[in-house]
């Protein structure tokens, strides 16, 4: 199968609506080794090309497709033997030389999505152990967790939901460290060599460690938008201010041999959260490894009172643990996260278009919805592919309807921007209300907002 093929399957499969039908479609291309070698470098996490605007090509395309040097030029990136401007051009002969067709595949292949609407996951099950996956013990809402099985007799453990970027430490017993995200992808070692330092002296060897790393500025931690905002930019290459750091909240340790994709680890989490605290009690003269705040409660009264005070202090809130709870890749029945939530109404104003360069150009990328005043104004992405396709076909009647957003927080004004908006907004359903042609106005906004932190949404989940 060539390139000009592959990628008109891809695009069959972008157009093929049912999740079944896709992975059939996948498990017919992966008969053919191109198009698994196509997959792997799109979705491997390691495979990483450092390219993140595309270049305009010369000329007209030239038509061939993809040989034995487009694979070599697609390794070159990835081991770093091409970097900079040597590198875009050499992208941009490239994709000149390549078909149409070919070109575009293997724009997407750098950009690490294919635009058919399918994952690793998929991939996986039409090519088993294609694509790397990365082991991760996933929350429940409480609706989901099997709260009455939890031994509260024994003690709940109570822990802060941290408003930081998830990752994970790998401390191998040779004594090297690396940091990856929930999806894999390695984190620069020079940043954090100071946090790293203090690693190696006060956490587990032979383990990964679970955690979230925050970011400390001037003493204080910083809010999570401000935060995470900090650490993007040092993963792309940027550094730390003078009075910035970053700081380790860990909660669990998993042995190294356990951490397989459907893994289990049958160690009871109270006997596994009793080891990371004795070894993150050892001496160091630094603070910037320690335990995630944690708290032993006896009810579900106290465990949400626990959260409702977190939430007064601006916290996101807890998550709760069965102390005999093993961890196990996926999620877990007996790990549930208590956190601030609200729903308000907003009015959509106008449709945004999808970026440049990524999987929704020339789409609808986000609705712009404004509280009745006009004194709140956010951006929330269309939910589903179903959906953006509706509004696409159909953008004016998506003005002055009226959308039901969750949000877990709100943001106030700042020089930049003189409206209030709401942090992590998304659609609560698929579609907009046909029961209400009326917004909330920003006071019933903050109210929402207040209503949850001072637990009334928590009580009735209870």
């Amino acid at each position: 199968m060539n390139s000009n093929a592959i990628f008109e399957l891809i695009e069959k499969i972008a157009a093929t609506p049912g999740k079944n039908d896709k992975q059939a479609l996948v498990l017919t291309g992966a008969q053919f080794g191109t198009f698994k070698r196509a997959l792997s470098y799109a979705y491997d996490p390691f495979k990483i090309y450092g390219i993140a605007k595309r270049p305009d090509t010369i000329g007209d395309h030239v038509g061939h497709e993809f040989d034995a040097g487009t694979w070599e030029l697609l390794d070159d990136l990835i081991a770093r033997r091409l970097t900079g401007s040597n590198a875009i051009e050499a992208v941009r002969g490239e994709m000149t030389a390549l078909s149409k067709e070919s070109a575009e595949l293997f724009w997407r292949i750098i950009k690490k999505d294919l635009r058919a609407g399918f994952s690793e996951s998929t991939i996986n099950k039409a090519v088993k152990g294609l694509i790397p996956e990365f082991p991760y013990q996933r929350c429940c809402l409480p609706k989901d967790a099997n709260l009455e099985a939890f031994a509260w007799a024994d003690g709940v453990i109570s822990q802060e939901k941290a408003d930081g970027m998830f990752a994970n430490i790998d401390y191998s017993d040779s004594g090297s460290i690396s940091i990856r995200s929930r999806q894999g992808s390695e984190f620069p070692i020079e940043p954090f060599a100071k946090m790293i330092a203090e690693m190696k002296v006060r956490l587990l060897p032979g383990y990964q460690h679970h955690g979230e790393i925050l970011v400390r500025k001037a003493g204080e931690i910083m809010p999570r938008a401000l935060g995470n905002g900090v650490m993007n930019s040092v993963l792309k290459g940027g550094h730390f201010a003078g009075d910035e750091e970053p700081i380790y909240l860990a909660w669990d340790a998993i042995p190294l041999s356990k951490v397989v994709p459907k893994g289990r680890y049958d160690v009871p989490y109270r006997q596994r959260l009793k080891n990371l605290i004795t070894s993150l009690s050892k001496q160091y003269d630094g603070d910037a490894v320690a335990l995630i705040p944690t708290r032993i409660v006896h009810s579900l009264k106290e465990a949400y009172a626990h959260a409702g005070e977190l939430m007064k202090k601006g916290k996101e809130g807890t998550v709760i643990s069965d102390p005999h709870a093993p961890w196990v890749d996926g999620t877990s029945k007996f790990k549930a996260k208590l956190k601030l939530e609200f729903s308000v109404d907003l009015k959509v104003v106008a449709i945004t278009p999808g970026r440049k360069d990524t999987k929704n150009e020339g789409r609808a990328g986000a609705l712009t919805c404004e509280t009745s005043d006009g004194l709140l104004r956010v951006d929330v992405t269309v939910k589903n592919e179903a959906l953006r396709d509706d509004i696409d076909a159909n953008p004016d009647s998506w003005i002055s309807k009226i959308i039901d957003v969750v949000a877990n927080d709100i943001t106030e004004p700042s020089e930049s921007n003189d409206l209030h908006s709401l942090f992590l907004p998304r659609m609560a359903e698929a579609g907009y209300r046909l029961d209400k042609t009326t917004a909330d106005s920003l006071e019933r906004v903050l109210a929402s907002k207040e209503m949850a932190i001072l637990g009334a949404k928590l009580r009735d989940a209870a």
